[in-house]
């Protein structure tokens, strides 16, 4: 036999030996013919020698039986070629049905194995859930190793959400607490599969925006950053006052409201009329206005987009019955975060939304990008489905710093 080994080994027979093992792969057994073309001149000799064949036209043809009749002859003739192929294999040879049957019975095992250490958990209706519909997670048990640490890790943190303690943490933390690595639901296979548990647990369905993401977090009392994720606030402060909110409400003071700071609001707001706007300029020349004029208005300024910490005081302030109005711009992007707004909190109204301000302070576009033209025709409020209609047929943006006069004359109706 180690013979016969050194004797298949060599390069000329490489492909004869291949052949033969996938033949052996497929149908379960040898048999069958295989066909090898293009042989080199030292396959040719070497073949050839073996076989008692001429190659010289550089194609081998043969069968398994007339390939045995000439094996019987040969010296290595009492020894199993079945053998020979499994030798020279650098892993165990089995047949694709054998494979098939392996693979299964592993992941079997996989599923049980992890399902029973997980009975009686928070995390085990999900688990269940995860590995009998996920199409993928099949491959990810048969070609990660590490699978099974990954899956216990996300169940791990199922189990312990800071929101059943009723208390809030950083992810960082959470992470940390888990896996001993501050980082470890940052992207990726974790992140995703921690996300999918916390929607299935919560009966709960964002979409993968990067606020989509941070809200499915918070409502399991997880927040990725609270210091860095804010907005901008002006003559805002909850019921249950608070020094530092009393301070810059009482002076009309525009101030950045972080995570941290939302998130120990204790109770309620007072019901008040309260203006978001898009625009941080218009923001801040409207502060100076309500402060001048000492009117008990609360404005919010998003910063041209809607982060968490926007959204998070947004919730409190729709839970504290406070009156919403939102103002912004008249272009695509502008009308898109209008249409989120309206479509999120359904008492809010659209403040200064009159599609006569395109014809006195728009600005005529060369062109409107397909991409943006996209946006407009997917806006869905009525109000601002009109003024999309009507940008289309004027070809013109407008925006909020043309408005500001009329917003004043506006606030001064408020009071």
């Amino acid at each position: 036999m180690d013979e016969c080994i050194q004797y298949f080994k060599q390069v000329s027979f490489k492909r004869f030996i291949h052949a033969w093992t996938l033949k052996y792969q497929s149908l379960g057994h040898l048999g069958g013919k295989i066909v090898l073309n293009d042989l080199t001149s030292d396959e040719q000799e070497a073949l050839g020698l073996l076989l008692g064949l001429d190659l010289s036209e550089g194609t081998l043809n043969i069968t398994y039986s007339k390939f045995m009749k000439v094996w019987k002859q040969t010296k290595f003739g009492d020894i199993d070629f079945l053998d020979v192929l499994k030798q020279l294999q650098a892993q165990p040879l089995f047949s694709n049905n054998e494979l098939k049957v392996m693979k299964q019975q592993t992941l079997v095992k996989f599923k049980q194995d992890i399902l029973d250490t997980y009975k009686d958990t928070m995390a085990y209706d999900w688990l269940s859930y995860y590995l009998n519909s996920d199409h993928l997670v099949n491959k990810q048990i048969l070609d990660n190793p590490d699978y099974d640490s990954l899956l216990c890790h996300v169940c791990d943190a199922l189990n312990h959400l800071p929101i059943n303690q009723n208390r809030y943490e950083s992810l960082a933390i959470f992470s940390q607490n888990i896996t001993k690595n501050p980082h470890y639901f940052d992207d990726g296979n974790a992140k995703e599969l921690l996300l999918k548990g916390i929607e299935y647990l919560f009966n709960i369905d964002f979409n993968r925006s990067v606020e989509g993401m941070n809200e499915t977090l918070y409502k399991a009392g997880i927040y990725k950053d609270d210091l860095s994720n804010y907005c901008y606030i002006c003559h805002i402060q909850p019921i249950v006052i608070h020094p530092a909110w009393k301070a810059f409400y009482d002076l009309y003071e525009p101030w950045n409201v972080n995570l941290y700071n939302i998130l120990h609001i204790d109770g309620y707001f007072p019901k008040m009329n309260i203006i978001i706007l898009e625009n941080p300029s218009v923001f801040r020349n409207l502060c100076d206005f309500i402060k001048e004029y000492q009117l008990h208005i609360g404005l919010i300024c998003s910063n041209g987009q809607l982060n968490f910490s926007t959204y998070l005081l947004l919730d409190k302030l729709d839970d504290s019955q406070c009156n919403l109005y939102y103002a912004g711009d008249f272009d695509p992007e502008g009308l898109l975060i209008a249409d989120k707004l309206k479509q999120r909190y359904h008492h809010l109204k659209l403040w200064c939304y009159d599609e006569n301000y395109l014809y006195r302070y728009g600005i005529k576009q060369d062109k409107i990008a397909s991409k943006r033209q996209k946006i407009l025709l997917n806006i869905k409020d009525d109000t601002l489905q009109k003024i999309s209609k009507t940008i289309f047929k004027t070809n013109m943006f407008a925006y909020q710093e043309g408005f500001i006069e009329e917003y004043q004359k506006s606030l001064m109706n408020f009071s």
